[in-house]
């Protein structure tokens, strides 16, 4: 710190002695106190470190400041009383708050003293509450409660739970939240003590139209979380979308490490991971096909979205049974406070929901939204003097609901649905048509209850079923094939506040899996029914987990556990045997109760090290199982491929992922960087031989190779959080290997979805309160695939050559998309407000290849060339919001 030679910062505790000493005997020094306080001092900015503040303190006036070594933490946030009140007493009053000390000026000297609070009591209490928003009554995950003044702090849990257990004493404690205001109070802990926290948005506008939030504590760099991603609700209404739909997985999509499954398709592959290793949760239950319109749009209404978080590394050790990664995604709870209602018509769909409050103690949220794509068509046919076929049927809708009530201060219940479906309804020609449906359905109940300050539990129960159909009609012939897959669960989750240095979180769960591969009836002409049903298979899947969050220093920080999983197959079942050729040679019925189990012990550790205050290091390793995959032979993911379970002849997949990464903030948190490194080790990885057949197949084991499979990769985040202009850039390098017996001669091979470079630019800038511009930029590699690379001719036919598996690749993708967001003036009297969304997919309208196919040439029948096919050109949209 560069400081005027007659202006010094005295850190010596002996100085500080002699200082005390000297002034103590000075009733002058005393008597020029008041005058010297009220001295007006000259200090921009609102929000300061405590460093800065000091140091512009002693370069605008004519004060020394002293201050016992290690009592100032210098990167504290300090906010600053208004422009027209910082005289040197009101800023340090400001600077004391912030840092739980004490002050003296006594003539031109600034004592920092540490507060007294020692107390005669050595018993120790615990301070606990609920932290919710003060509009909604949201309950707000992942807000942070901290004592003024001292690194004890701690996170709320997904139902806004804090525990903190402290010696008897008086405290100022804070409670801070991404985008609102910080709320301090003043706590008597002499007994255990409830506080509950209700914050306000912080809509301070500065001279810059800036809105600020407030982030004194930075989890980036001191949490152990790694690959742990989130991004707001109101960012991702922000951005641009696909026919100007706000899309919560189109925008998980432009995070590091996480890949597209092809062109505006809503699936996902995380680290080296396929689309089914991805767990995905609504309100704890889990959605196995998470897309609409053959993946186009995701399942997620954004008006009932109140939080989500991507684990891509470190997965706590309460999820289990995929192998990449979790997006856990919790609905509203409802407003408590007043009624209110949002929704949008768009290009493509209208959205709609209401949510209020019933009686005192509970409220509701209910949200729907349905696409009008078919409907657009009839109407177009219709003003073309077409004709209108009624039968002719193309869309989805969604249903979400949540109601929950409070029964008193220990104890809360939750119950939440979700319904979707997804209808497509045409005709081939008079003679045939054909019906296709599928979708999901959840339901969830909980029950939290407080045994104490410091122990807190939930318990889950939760329904979820996937299903799809086909409908084959023809004139003198009629074909039906439906199949479905349902979970039942029961679930127990602890957390237990032991101190403010250890946090232990351990549970229970038990899944039924019930999967019925196809249920297939055939009708002909002469009235004759043939009905087909696959064998269904059934089977449990139990784990328990512990986990504890340890400060072992105030550098070192652990956060270690491990789950236990148990599979078992459930009879009666009919199961095949197969030779090392994969054929059939005897097959084993077995009868009711468990006929086949797995155990898996699955180790979870990541620990991090503070360098600073403003970076750190981290590292973890996890091993993960999964007892349930999904059987894709298609470049891209189908509503039709099927799910099937682990059995005596297929092993669990395991996966043993090991990563390191460096943290680092700048500018007092208004940027935040990352460089994380990961290494993944598969273990029976599954693929599928060369013109595998999957549908309508008993022996789909037959159809399957298992083998080994790594991944690894770097992957960069930087994220700027505050100002008129946010947003991140993300850059993944990374290479997924395959290497399978059968499979390309045994040699490593790429799979499907490696793709080694993927880039993703995003930003949002504020022109004014009113006005936003939203863009994103992205880059990838293209696919891997299978070309043929030449032919032979074999008894007068051509047969094509193919390339070594997936050796070939798809052109390189890259698409810009933009929008402007135009908001109506805030009225403070009127509760109604509007948004424009004008949004514009693909700017420069790259066609970018979907699929390559190889056609003969119609003058050459000796030679082929290359047809490359693309769904989307530009796409401009139009979307009109309200909220009332």
């Amino acid at each position: 710190m560069q400081l005027k030679s007659r202006h010094r910062l005295v850190t010596s505790p002996r100085i500080i002695s002699l200082c005390l000493c000297l002034l103590s005997m000075s009733h002058w020094a005393m008597s020029q106190t008041e005058d010297t306080g009220q001295l007006t001092v000259s200090i921009e900015r609102s929000h300061q470190t405590v460093g800065t503040v000091l140091q512009e303190l002693i370069a605008s006036t004519d004060m020394n400041i002293a201050y016992e070594e290690n009592t100032l933490d210098m990167q504290r946030t300090v906010k600053l009383p208004p422009p027209g009140q910082r005289d040197i007493t009101a800023i340090m009053d400001a600077v004391v708050l912030a840092t739980g000390t004490d002050y003296q000026i006594v003539g031109k000297q600034i004592l920092i003293l540490k507060k007294n609070t020692s107390t005669s009591h050595s018993a120790k209490y615990t301070l606990s509450g609920q932290v919710s928003d003060a509009q909604t009554g949201e309950d707000l995950i992942g807000a942070t409660v901290r004592i003024v003044g001292q690194s004890l702090g701690v996170v709320t849990n997904v139902y806004g739970f804090y525990s903190l257990t402290l010696p008897a004493g008086t405290y100022e404690v804070s409670c801070n939240f991404v985008g609102f205001k910080e709320q301090i109070v003043t706590v008597d802990l002499t007994s255990n003590t409830s506080q509950k926290f209700e914050l306000s948005e912080n809509n301070e506008v500065l001279e810059e139209v800036v809105v600020l939030a407030n982030r004194e504590e930075d989890i980036n760099v001191t949490s152990t979380e790694m690959g742990a991603d989130e991004v707001s609700i109101d960012v991702v209404k922000k951005l641009p979308a696909l026919f100007g739909e706000v899309d919560i997985i189109k925008t998980i999509q432009l995070l590091p490490g996480v890949k597209v499954v092809g062109e505006g398709g809503s699936g996902f592959y995380v680290r080296g991971g396929n689309v089914d290793q991805n767990l995905v949760l609504l309100d704890e239950a889990p959605i196995y096909n998470a897309s609409h319109l053959l993946g186009f749009f995701s399942a997620f209404n954004p008006e009932s979205v109140k939080d989500m978080k991507l684990y891509k590394g470190a997965i706590p050790a309460q999820y289990g049974g995929r192998l990449s990664s979790v997006l856990d995604i919790r609905m509203k709870d409802g407003n408590s406070k007043q009624w209110t209602a949002a929704g949008g018509i768009g290009t493509m769909m209208t959205r709609l929901a209401v949510e209020g409050p019933v009686t005192s103690k509970g409220s509701i949220m209910i949200a729907g939204r349905r696409s009008y794509l078919d409907t657009f068509a009839k109407v177009a046919n219709w003003a073309q003097g077409k004709e209108v076929n009624s039968e002719q049927q193309f869309y989805f809708y969604d249903l979400n609901a949540k109601a929950n009530y409070r029964i008193n201060d220990n104890n809360r219940l939750f119950a939440s649905g979700y319904f979707g479906r997804d209808v497509i309804a045409t005709e081939i020609n008079s003679d045939m048509k054909i019906n296709v449906d599928w979708g999901n359905s959840t339901a969830t109940l909980r029950w939290n209850h407080l045994f104490g300050p410091r122990l807190f539990s939930n318990v889950t129960y939760y329904y979820s079923n996937y299903d799809y159909g086909l409908d084959f009609n023809e004139e003198v012939s009629r074909f039906l094939w439906d199949s479905n897959l349902q979970e039942h669960s029961l679930k127990l989750d602890f957390g237990a506040y032991l101190n403010p240095n250890n946090t232990l979180k351990f549970g229970l769960q038990t899944i039924q899996h019930a999967i019925a591969p196809g249920n297939i009836k055939t009708f002909e002409a002469d009235g004759t029914v043939d009905s087909h049903d696959l064998q269904k298979n059934k089977s449990y899947e139990s784990a328990a987990y512990v986990s504890n969050e340890q400060v072992l220093t105030p550098k070192i920080k652990l956060d270690y556990g491990l789950r236990v999983s148990n599979f078992q197959n459930i009879g009666p079942q009919e199961v095949y045997t197969l030779d090392q050729n994969y054929e059939v040679v005897d097959t084993v019925r077995h009868g009711s109760g468990s006929y086949n189990s797995y155990w898996n012990l699955e180790p979870r550790v990541a620990a991090r090290y503070q360098i600073n205050s403003s970076s750190s290091v981290k590292a973890s390793y996890n091993r993960t199982s999964q007892y349930i995959q999904l059987a894709s032979n298609g470049n891209f993911s189908s509503p039709f491929d099927i799910w099937f379970s682990s059995t005596e002849q297929i092993k669990p997949q395991l996966a043993d992922q090991y990563s390191i990464g460096y943290f680092k903030n700048f500018k007092e948190n208004t940027f935040e960087a990352s460089v994380e490194v990961y290494y993944k080790d598969l273990q029976n990885s599954i693929d599928f031989k060369d013109h595998a057949e999957l549908l309508f197949n008993e022996n789909l084991e037959g159809e399957l190779r298992v083998g080994e499979a790594r991944a690894y990769g770097v992957e960069l985040l930087i994220r700027k959080n505050v100002g008129k202009l946010t947003g991140w850039i993300g850059y993944t390098l990374s290479k997924v290997e395959k290497k399978i017996p059968t499979i390309n001669d045994g040699n490593w091979y790429n799979a499907k979805f490696d793709k080694p470079n993927d880039l993703s630019i995003v930003a949002v800038y504020d022109i004014t309160p009113h006005i936003s511009l939203g863009g994103s930029f992205v880059y990838s590699t293209g696919g891997a695939v299978t070309f043929p690379t030449g032919r032979y001719y074999f008894g007068g036919a051509a047969v094509p050559v193919y390339s070594e598996r997936n050796g070939e690749r798809l052109p390189d993708y890259h698409r810009l998309d933009a929008s402007v967001t135009m908001r109506s003036k805030k009225n403070d009297n009127r509760r109604f407000k509007s948004e424009w969304v004008f949004s514009v997919y693909n700017v420069y309208n790259r066609k970018n290849a979907f699929s390559i196919s190889f056609q003969q040439e119609p003058d050459n029948p000796t030679g082929t060339y290359a047809e490359k096919s693309a769904i989307f050109g530009i796409i401009p949209s139009i979307t009109y919001n309200v909220r009332f």
